[in-house]
């Protein structure tokens, strides 16, 4: 677990740079069906070593911006609760008190170390209660260091990034529908696995997240979410309401209304984050968009970045995906399942390839069943300003 920890590498500058800015807000919501909340969230400011209040806080520091974590726990009520709730505060305790860096591969090698140390916790609590087997979470976790989004992933929690009206999925989901379409499979047969994941934090004695590292501009918003949100408001739903010039508390307002608008069938978590002030250049032209590279903490420079995500298709290699048939599962809750191959299985070579490119870019169009969810979303939006002028 420590051999993840970086060499001491000095900073490629000294010299004074503009402070970052960032406005950031966050909430969490147990939904419409469930009775108890099984996501949890922190945000941090990683300069001042201290947790944030979760309404519309500003941040402005030298090198670091924010860290924020949005869990989705699972394994039973108490078991899924306590897993999000460990999970994300041991990654939080690993990286607070680590030294100042401005370079983005030496604060993924440590946000890696972070999560995997998280998920040792996890797991460890687990096999010491007996009441606990089998808990874990999902984990997106990202941080904001100099001009860059520095993102780590377990299980299908993501993030988002929208810069002009355009959104911009900069994590891949770790799931089995996300593999089964990779590889060529229908929608139909994706749909059919249902909310199964490849991996999730604790269940394992060690996991493998994928991390990424995203060039921000000024005026992009952040947004981490667990499938509560994500899973009923179509990607369309969440361009427009993250678009529209409100503040960001009262962007994550409309988030939340419009995913239990749409049901809330799960607990719902968000948070998003706006970056500002002079240490973010400004957009190109309208072709000047996220883009999505995954970090390889075993190499150094250009060559640790691809826009594959090798660390998806690994697992999903591992568990093998059949041409005509849905691997078998160990349900975890009625919400997730964690895939795994058979014990003593043999995974044939055979199989399909499974080809994960970086996510693609969404723009602002959708099938119908998107402008459905538009539709919800915008019915939110005028409950809430209704109920907000009595």
């Amino acid at each position: 677990m420590t051999d993840d920890a970086p060499a001491a590498a000095p900073d490629p500058s000294s010299e004074p740079r503009p402070p970052l800015e960032v406005t950031v807000a966050a909430a969490s919501d147990t939904g419409q069906v469930r009775e108890h909340n099984e996501d949890h969230f922190l945000v941090g400011d990683l300069d001042a070593s201290e947790l944030l209040e979760i309404a519309d806080s500003w941040v402005a520091s030298t090198d670091r911006g924010p860290m924020m974590v949005v869990c989705d726990g699972m394994g039973g009520v108490e078991g899924g609760e306590i897993a999000s709730e460990l999970a994300a505060q041991v990654v939080w305790r690993e990286l607070k008190g680590t030294p100042g860096t401005r370079d983005p591969e030496v604060f993924a090698r440590l946000l890696r170390r972070a999560v995997r140390v998280a998920n040792h916790d996890v797991h460890a609590m687990a096999r010491r209660e007996p009441g606990l087997r089998g808990m874990g979470t999902t984990l997106s976790a990202a941080g904001v260091i100099g001009h860059r989004l520095i993102l780590a992933t377990v299980g299908d929690s993501r993030a988002y990034v929208l810069r002009a009206g355009v959104l911009v999925q900069v994590t891949r989901d770790q799931s089995l529908s996300s593999a089964l379409l990779a590889a060529g499979h229908s929608e139909n047969e994706a749909a059919s696995a249902g909310g199964a994941i490849l991996q999730a934090l604790g269940v394992g004695p060690d996991v493998e997240p994928s991390l990424s590292i995203i060039e921000l501009r000024k005026g992009d918003r952040i947004l981490l979410c667990s499938d509560g949100l994500h899973g009923l408001v179509g990607d369309p739903a969440i361009a427009l309401l993250l678009s529209e010039p409100h503040t960001v508390e009262h962007a994550v307002k409309l988030l939340v209304s419009a995913a239990r608008a749409a049901g809330g069938t799960d607990n719902i978590t968000a948070i998003v984050c706006e970056v500002r002030g002079e240490r973010f250049l400004a957009p190109i032209d309208d072709d000047d968009l996220p883009t999505y590279f995954e970090f390889d903490p075993q190499k150094e420079g250009d060559p640790a970045l691809t826009s594959t995500s090798y660390v998806a298709r690994r697992l999903a290699a591992r568990i093998g995906i059949p041409t005509n048939s849905i691997p078998p599962s160990i349900p975890v809750t009625g919400q997730h399942a964690i895939l795994r191959s058979s014990i003593g299985m043999r995974i044939p070579s055979t199989s399909l390839p499974v080809e994960l490119d970086g996510p693609a870019r969404q723009r602002l169009r959708a099938p119908l069943r998107g402008w459905l969810y538009v539709l919800i979303g915008l019915l939110a939006c005028v409950i809430a300003w209704w109920l907000g002028g009595r």
